[in-house]
């Protein structure tokens, strides 16, 4: 095993031995030992296992047989596998996908990315067990070494799909950065025992009895272009869509503004995909929710489907004038004049 290969061995084994320490030691001990001393006991020894690598490859140079990979391989399965299983066990004690109740109840753009995540997981408990008892399965097999490679591959889609969504919806560093560990070891572990099945898997068999071969091939693309090319987008109206703020509200003539959050006054305006349209009156509990159609010279017609109770419709014009839209027109007998502003939709 050449030098480089083993340095890179040790460092990930003290990468392990440094996050796996902190995250546990930090999580139970956190209430006896002060967080420092935890920080400074798990990193402190990040340079130890370097040191065993340059004691392992002089041993080595000098024709001695050793068994330092197979401790090194050894001791990162049991770490990886414990932290894995511990992250199993607190999701069945539903100490992970955890969120405040209070943001149960607030508005969906108003949760970051990590609270998005937590939210939306938080809402099965049976998908959190099933998650639960895979990484536990995945953690003990991975700590034998017959079953390592079996382990690793359960665990392999896991890891990916939680490191792609530690990554798209902008988790805490730390959190990144231990499913990426996670990550590495397990794909350490496959290339070192599955090494053997690569070939087989990149086997191509001779095709050539199989009837039309190329038909098959030739039928996937042409399908999917044509399927792709015919269907029409819902976003009939991309330079409408968005949301918008009311401006200069004024109902028969009459000028309106919301001056508290309580005030039951129209202050948001959605132009939506498949011409979806929502009035808001400064409240998410209090909305219309229809459908929209724009005629020509700027006619639009809007007929609510939400509340039951929302009678009637809205019947005006739309004109766009200096980068902002002017809505005019009549809603349960009354006069609506308006100026709708576009915001920005905070998105990652």
């Amino acid at each position: 095993m050449k030098l480089y290969k083993k340095l890179l061995l040790g460092l990930l084994a003290a990468v392990v031995v440094s996050l796996v320490f902190r995250r546990l030691a930090s999580k139970y001990l956190g209430g006896i030992v002060p967080l420092d001393v935890i920080y400074l006991s798990a990193y402190l020894p990040i340079l130890i296992p370097l040191v065993v690598v340059f004691i392992w490859h002089n041993r080595e140079r000098k024709g001695r047989v050793t068994s330092y990979k197979i401790w090194i391989v050894q001791i990162m399965a049991f770490l990886a596998a414990l932290d894995l299983a511990m992250f199993g066990i607190q999701k069945l004690q539903k100490l992970q996908m955890l969120i405040p109740i209070g943001m149960l109840d607030t508005p969906f753009s108003s949760f970051s990315g990590y609270n998005l995540v937590w939210a939306f997981f938080h809402f099965s408990y049976g998908f959190t067990c099933v998650v639960a008892v895979l990484q536990i399965v995945a953690a003990a097999l991975i700590l034998f070494n017959r079953t390592r490679l079996l382990g690793s591959l359960i665990a392999l889609p896991m890891l990916v799909f939680i490191s792609l969504l530690d990554f798209f919806y902008a988790m805490p560093p730390g959190v990144l950065a231990h499913g990426l560990m996670h990550l590495t070891v397990v794909i350490y572990f496959v290339c070192d025992y599955g090494a053997h099945l690569l070939p087989q898997l990149l086997n191509c068999s001779n095709n050539s009895a199989m009837p039309v071969k190329w038909l098959w091939p030739t039928l996937l693309v042409l399908i999917s272009v044509l399927c792709t090319t015919t269907y029409q987008h819902p976003n009939k109206h991309p330079d409408l869509t968005g949301k918008y703020r009311v401006e200069n509200l004024k109902i028969d003539n009459i000028a309106y503004r919301a001056k508290t959050s309580t005030d039951s006054i129209l202050t948001n305006v959605y132009l939506d995909l498949d011409d979806g349209v929502v009035f808001n009156w400064n409240d998410y509990r209090r909305i219309r929710i229809g459908s929209y159609i724009l005629g020509s010279e700027g006619h639009i017609d809007m007929q609510w489907r939400y509340p039951k109770t929302a009678a009637g419709a809205f019947h005006g014009r739309l004109e766009p004038r200096d980068g902002r839209l002017n809505l005019n027109g009549y809603m349960d007998g009354k006069q609506y004049k308006m100026v709708l502003i576009k915001e920005e939709i905070v998105s990652n």
